[in-house]
């Protein structure tokens, strides 16, 4: 009897090994399928995304390339001229206004009031991002080479509208000028970017319907 009780033990204990055994193994075995599919699926958006994804590699490097360009000029002091080159042009139309303007280098006074051209004041930004944005687009050398001729220029002037503004501002409301300067404007640059870039792609598909 005794014998009998030990061996129905013994087989219920490998019977519930058993089937902890195939418990385990089936659920190692869903994990793998699992695993997969994402993997595919992440793979299956990537291909269907591509032409996107290579658009934004290579968008990503051209900045990249750029800034380095910028850092290596900024090292060097090539940058003064741009900067001393905005502060005239400043100067000159603002004079040409009525404003009573001193220039020296990269800084002016405009009737008592203080301004600095900076980097960022010169617009080299805003192209950096233009421009990465313009060559990393799949098309021709001649059309990337339209986007930058047209795009570029259009942004250093947009610029100096700015910089006029800016000054009318310190100079008749002094308390805004910060304002005006940090939050109104250098958001509104970024939506002046997307525009002449949105404009060079409608000159593209305008292009393009013409041949």
């Amino acid at each position: 009897m005794k014998l009998m009780n030990a061996t129905r033990k013994g087989d219920e204990k490998r019977r519930l090994k058993e089937g902890k055994r195939k418990e385990e193994e089936h659920n190692g075995k869903g994990k793998i399928p699992v695993r997969k599919g994402i993997l595919s699926t992440v793979l299956e958006k990537a291909e269907e995304n591509k032409e996107a994804l290579k658009y934004v590699a290579l968008f990503l490097a051209f900045c990249v390339a750029f800034y380095l360009v910028y850092y290596f000029l900024t090292l060097r002091g090539s940058l003064t001229l741009l900067k001393n080159t905005t502060a005239s042009i400043l100067g000159a139309v603002l004079s040409f206004g009525g404003a009573d303007v001193v220039v020296n280098g990269a800084a002016l006074s405009v009737n008592g009031f203080g301004l600095e051209v900076i980097d960022e004041c010169t617009a080299v930004f805003s192209s950096i991002v233009y421009s990465a944005c313009v060559l990393a687009y799949p098309t021709t050398l001649k059309n990337k080479g339209w986007g930058i001729a047209f795009g570029v220029p259009s942004l250093y002037a947009i610029n100096i509208l700015r910089l006029i503004v800016l000054a009318l501002v310190g100079v008749s409301y002094p308390g805004m000028f910060e304002f005006v300067h940090v939050y109104l404007w250098q958001a509104s640059f970024i939506i002046f970017v997307v525009v002449i870039f949105l404009a060079w792609l409608h000159f593209l598909s305008t292009r393009k319907n013409l041949c």
